[in-house]
């Protein structure tokens, strides 16, 4: 982990004035939107972009439908960025705001944002960091390291490595042949294991996945209340909600049953990658308060990234630089967060809702794609903004990991021959079944700010979503060159 080398003390002034000038803020702020995050954050020095092909900032003549995976943050969320690092470095006129004022705030607005603004808040530059958090504070919270029940994790935005000492069951989502399986059976083998785990003693962690990479959601939060329900001091639950489609209210009311809930500010919300976010209910926060310090080499937190009465708990794995990288972003993500929030639900649900049919009914038309069907009962906008694409080889056949990487990366390279080319971004590619693979098109909250704010200026539903409209046949018009 590469931390921002900045030090001071909680309360005190910021210590931002002295290292950065006033003389090109923007450069300065590219360095630090890609600081205090895993080195797959840094950019290519050759083209200035991360391995997902985002820079520091907007890039106008880009297509972005990758917010599986992560989407390069646009003007408005790089504008706010560039705001806070001004209040920071004393260069709006006003005093420099301290840090520790800074980070409380992006605390509580992201608890608002969840409509829970009681829940406490950590910040992590990843969630795959942030799942090993909740793994700690489950084991501090449980007396010993639980059993973990988990959804497919290559369905999931971040593999879930094991650690040692962890028994872990896997719950597939698919079928060997890729089909989705029954939400029941998933939940029935996940209330299995925790039943059993719970009988011999063992405490166990459920992880309920709101929604898979692939549109998939389980195990279900109503498993995850059962398990619980069970054994209130022996099972814990967090919802991994990273992708961000979940409404708010449900955030807020799996928090108030007593549920952890991750966050990114990197997928669906389009903030620049590499932010993340643990929320924790009050009275798992008030025992965590109580606990004795605890060490977990897989878990180190920067100054700032926990609230004061959690920062106790961390022997050991409490660094004192400060991650403003990580601040920098969530200020970046908050801001588009807060954007889509404002647009009434209803009118955020039509315009996933017009982009889920549209696509799936441009993709339908492409001998060189499957695509898989939306459950005839599934009414959610919200996961079918999410399409799963199955790419077909020459011969009609689905292709493999390697392959559908092949066409990701091919879309993202310029391409003279196509009409209108652009450099298109789809999430990165999904092992489906045995040996297929799915490259997910999924919609962004900018995308559905800007629509709606159109149509606010008097612009039409149809012509505010043109552009989207020409978007997706620049991508597919580039896809079908490349299946020639």
């Amino acid at each position: 982990m590469a931390w921002t080398a900045l030090q001071g003390l909680d309360g005190g002034r910021s210590p931002l004035p002295d290292i950065v000038s006033s003389a090109d803020l923007s450069a300065q702020l590219d360095v630090l939107l890609f600081s205090g995050g895993g080195t797959d954050a840094w950019p290519d020095p050759a083209t200035g972009r991360t391995l997902e092909g985002a820079g520091p900032g907007p890039d106008d003549g880009d297509i972005w439908f990758s917010s599986t995976t992560a989407t390069s943050a646009g003007r408005h969320a790089r504008a706010a960025a560039r705001d806070a690092l001004a209040r920071l470095s004393g260069q709006t006129g006003a005093p420099p705001m301290p840090l520790t004022l800074w980070f409380n705030s992006l605390r509580s607005r992201i608890a608002t944002a969840v409509g829970f603004p009681e829940a406490r808040v950590l910040l992590a530059p990843s969630p795959a960091e942030a799942r090993d958090l909740a793994r700690f504070l489950a084991t501090v919270l449980l007396g010993g390291k639980p059993r973990e029940i988990i959804a497919a994790p290559h369905e999931c935005c971040h593999l879930l490595e094991p650690s040692d000492g962890s028994t872990r069951h896997v719950v597939e989502l698919r079928d060997a042949e890729g089909a989705p399986r029954p939400p029941q059976r998933i939940d029935a083998r996940a209330l299995g294991f925790a039943r059993w785990s719970l009988d011999e003693g063992e405490p166990v962690l459920v992880h309920a996945l709101d929604i898979s990479r692939t549109g998939l959601g389980g195990v279900s939060r109503a498993a995850a209340r059962q398990i619980r329900a069970w054994a209130p001091e022996r099972a814990l639950a967090l919802v991994d909600a990273s992708e961000f489609l979940a409404a708010p209210r449900d955030l807020a009311a799996d928090l108030a049953d007593g549920m952890m809930v991750l966050i990114s500010g990197s997928q669906f919300i389009a903030g620049p990658a590499h932010c993340a976010a643990l929320l924790l209910p009050p009275g798992l926060a008030a025992a965590l308060e109580a606990a004795t310090p605890r060490f977990d080499p897989d878990v180190t937190l920067a100054r700032f990234d926990a609230p004061v009465g959690l920062r106790g708990l961390f022997s050991g794995g409490f660094d004192a630089l400060m991650n403003v990288g990580l601040g920098l972003r969530w200020s970046a993500a908050l801001a588009e967060l807060e954007r889509y929030l404002a647009i009434p639900a209803a009118m955020r649900f039509t315009i996933l809702d017009t982009f889920s049919r549209r696509a799936r009914a441009m993709s339908a038309r492409r001998d060189f794609i499957d695509l898989e069907p939306r459950p005839i009962d599934d009414d959610d906008p919200l996961r079918a903004s999410i399409l799963a694409l199955f790419p077909r080889d020459a011969q009609g056949g689905r292709v493999g990991m390697i392959g559908a990487s092949a066409i990701r990366a091919a879309l993202a390279l310029p391409r003279p021959d196509v009409a209108g080319d652009a450099s298109c971004h789809v999430g990165a590619p999904v092992r489906v079944g045995q040996g297929f693979a799915a490259l997910p098109l999924s919609a962004c909250a900018p995308m559905v700010s800007t629509i709606a704010e159109r149509m606010a200026r008097g612009v039409s539903f149809e012509r505010a979503m043109a552009p989207v409209w020409r978007d997706l046949d620049t991508l597919f018009g580039k896809w079908e060159a490349l299946a020639g």
